[in-house]
């Protein structure tokens, strides 16, 4: 009985999340998408032959990130079919969160863990509304699944890697290089590695990934120069304010009041609180040590909340609660969850209820809320084009008036590169 209502909670999830892909992807650029895609097809994959410089061209920073791997997929759509479908892009770029979904199942097999009934709360948050920005949006957003993706499997062949068998330390250098080129982030595999085989005493592949991560932060700074030019003065306070918000924002709902969303997001930052002193904990009391595949997996999207609050700082509170960074910290219940599953269960039978309880509560109230959000973005991005249908000097994109985005859409829609939904005036 257990079991089928499990299946059945975890199918109607997933059948819900495609229900919302299906009814929110919409082939209509925004944002990112113009930088990040049409301005790139359009100075070096169809005005620029030269193929030095195409390639060259998929590792000029985006920002503060690498974005190669977006930038690749959205070149090779191109040049397979000669057109931009944004829709398809993003359907592409889900591919990649049902493959974190096929490697937390994995690892929960490894763990000798029953998959039923903790593959509901698994699910509940894997695709969940909360990160609805990356879901159904490009905006280069495969960054943001694939980073994980690639990280997660480059920190799980380092743990298989034997002096007898070296083939899965080279898949995860190839992994941990695919993760730098998808997102800012990805820099974090190298740290978390270094700390996976040090504990594991693989001296012999210490010294290579050691190597490795010295070349790869080199050339990753070579290339990098952000701009802050604009931000505030440095403040902890605020920084803080974000790094905690953002451990625990896996419990925030999106509430439409404000009085609730303040009290959510004060919610969030005390379970952050609890989260960073559980993560020390696990390292100080040897947990780390025993099981370091585990500590590197949960310790990735905790080390992501301190790359953020540094870079997002003057964002304060509201910077921990984006949707676009919420797929990261909802990964952290998930490895907390399989953590602790064996103190827990083994001890106390009913321990999961509670927690089944309510991942399934943030799931529906996220989910509700998100949806209502998401419905009016589309609605928005939707009048945005049609306002700029009307007078081409009608900015695209609200906080930035670049007239290049302009001139990338009229570039696109005149050589039928992109096509506008034909149902984009009902």
């Amino acid at each position: 009985m257990v079991r089928f209502i499990s299946v059945a909670l975890v199918v109607a999830i997933l059948a819900t999340f495609l229900l919302a892909l299906q009814r929110f992807v919409v082939n209509i650029p925004s944002y990112d998408d113009y930088a990040a895609t049409l301005i790139f097809i359009k100075l070096h994959y169809f005005e620029n032959h030269d193929a030095v410089e195409k390639f060259r061209a998929l590792f000029v920073p985006h920002g503060e990130h690498y974005i190669v791997i977006s930038r690749l997929s959205a070149a090779i759509a191109y040049m397979s079919t000669g057109t931009i479908n944004f829709s398809a892009l993003v359907w592409y770029q889900n591919l990649y969160l049902v493959g974190v979904f096929g490697l937390i199942i994995q690892l929960i097999r490894q763990q000798h863990i029953p998959l039923f009934p903790i593959l509901i709360p698994v699910t509940s948050f894997l695709f969940s509304l909360s990160f609805w920005q990356v879901s159904f949006y490009y905006w280069g957003g495969v960054q943001y699944y694939a980073v994980f993706f690639f990280s997660f499997l480059a920190l799980y062949n380092l743990e298989k890697a034997t002096p007898n068998n070296r083939i899965p330390f080279f898949y995860s250098i190839c992994l941990a290089t695919l993760s730098i080129l998808s997102f800012g982030n990805g820099i974090i595999v190298l740290p978390v590695g270094f700390f996976l085989l040090a504990v594991q005493r693989k001296s012999g592949y210490l010294w290579a990934w050691t190597g490795f991560s010295i070349l790869c932060i080199g050339l990753f700074l070579s290339g990098f120069h952000p701009s802050f030019s604009s931000k505030p003065a440095f403040n902890p306070e605020w920084m803080s304010r974000l790094f905690f918000t953002y451990l625990g924002s896996f419990l925030y709902v999106n509430p439409v009041s404000q009085f609730w969303r303040n009290v959510n997001i004060l919610l969030c930052y005390a379970t952050g609180l609890g989260v960073f002193a559980l993560w020390l904990r696990l390292l100080l009391k040897g947990y780390a040590f025993r099981q370091p595949l585990l500590y590197c997996l949960l310790s990735f999207p905790i080390l992501t909340g301190a790359l953020i609050a540094l870079a997002r700082f003057d964002t304060k509170a509201a910077g921990g609660i984006a949707p676009r960074y919420q797929f990261f910290s909802q990964c952290i219940p998930l490895f907390l969850l399989l953590i602790f599953y064996k103190y827990v269960a083994t001890t106390h039978k009913d321990a999961l209820k509670p927690i089944i309880a309510i991942s399934l509560i943030v799931w529906g109230l996220s989910f509700w809320n998100n949806w209502q959000a998401a419905e009016q973005n589309t609605v928005s991005i939707a009048q945005t084009i049609k306002d700029w249908q009307k007078s081409n000097k009608s900015p695209l994109v609200y906080y930035n008036h670049d007239p290049a985005y302009s001139v990338a859409l009229t570039w696109a829609l005149n050589y039928g590169i992109y096509k506008l939904p034909p149902d984009i005036h009902k």
